[in-house]
Parts: C-alpha cells; structure tokens; sequence
C-alpha cells in the first residue's frame, strides 16, 4: 500500500488528512462497508466500519441493547472517531460510544507517521474482526463468544506502532476545512 502520492518530480505532494483518509480507507480491501464522515463544522470525522456476514446456524444473538435478532446477514457496526484536540475535549463516558477516539492537532493535523500508523492498525483490526465474526458466528459451542463479540482497539498497540513509524515517515497532513 502506497502513502504518498509524488509529483511530476518525484516529491511528495502535500495531501490533506481528509484526501490521505478518504485514498487510505478506498485502499484498504476491506469487503464490508467503510465510511468515512466529515463533519466541517465540528471538526470530527468518524469511520464507520460495517461487517455483513451470512449466519449459517440458528443462533439467538443480542445485541448491546439486548434486543435479540435473527436477521440474515447479520451486520456488526462500530466507529472510530478522529477529532480536532485544540477544539474539543473527549469525555471518558462519551468515548465509550467509539472503537477508539483519536485526536488530530488543530490546522496541524496529524503527522504522516500517524496517518500510515492508523490505516495498517485499522487493517489489523478489519483483518482480526472478520476472522473473529466468522468463528463466532460458526461455533455453536461457544456460546459466551457469541454473546460477547466486539472489535478490540489497543491505543498502546497503536502508539507503539506510531513511534515505529516515526522513525522512518516524514511530513504532516494538515486539517483543511
């Protein structure tokens, strides 16, 4: 997977953190739905993740709410949120409503290390979940998994993974509105 785009000279053209997530999320493979929003006025952008798989068996499923479904295909959505730091101050009880919660620096956005990091963590994730939701929903005898299935998102596995890139990716992605 490419990260930067080059110019007609072979420098890397400057990309916007909306234009590098919009590319990177379009880039990812994924078979489910991926959605990136922008809210301009908010200064948010979340990444809807949406997983649609066929249940082959008779599982009572519950949902978060504890409503039960048979729906077919079963569908499994959460977001991530990405949020202006010098505009808004995330609440622990309000990040609970997300995967994960990451912010960006005002105008400066983010570093292209973090965006690189972002797209090959959130892949990971994609990549874990959709193995995860096909065994879940395939073993029968585990019934406690069925009931407790949920995407993991490790903020010190991210980070770790930031400061690994940092070594060797350069540049920013402004926040442009």
């Amino acid at each position: 997977m490419t990260h930067s785009q080059l110019d007609k000279d072979g420098e890397v053209m400057k990309q916007s953190l909306n234009e590098f997530l919009t590319t990177g999320l379009a880039n990812l493979g994924f078979d489910g739905g991926l959605d990136l929003l922008w809210d301009k006025d908010g200064h948010t952008f979340t990444v809807d993740i949406t997983f649609s798989i066929e249940q082959k068996g008779q599982h009572f499923l519950l949902d978060m709410t504890g409503d039960s479904s048979k729906e077919n295909p079963i569908e499994f959505v959460d977001t991530i949120l990405i949020y202006d730091s010098t505009v808004q101050n995330i609440k622990p009880a309000w990040s609970d409503d997300f995967l994960a919660c990451i912010a960006y620096d005002g105008k400066s956005g983010w570093e292209r290390a973090q965006g690189v990091a972002f797209l090959e963590y959130l892949k990971v994730i994609l990549l874990s979940g959709r193995e995860n939701l096909q065994h879940f929903l395939s073993n029968s005898d585990q019934l406690d998994f069925l009931l407790n299935f949920e995407l993991k998102w490790s903020e010190e596995t991210f980070e770790q993974l930031v400061r690994e890139k940092q070594k060797s990716i350069s540049g920013t992605l402004p926040y442009e509105a």
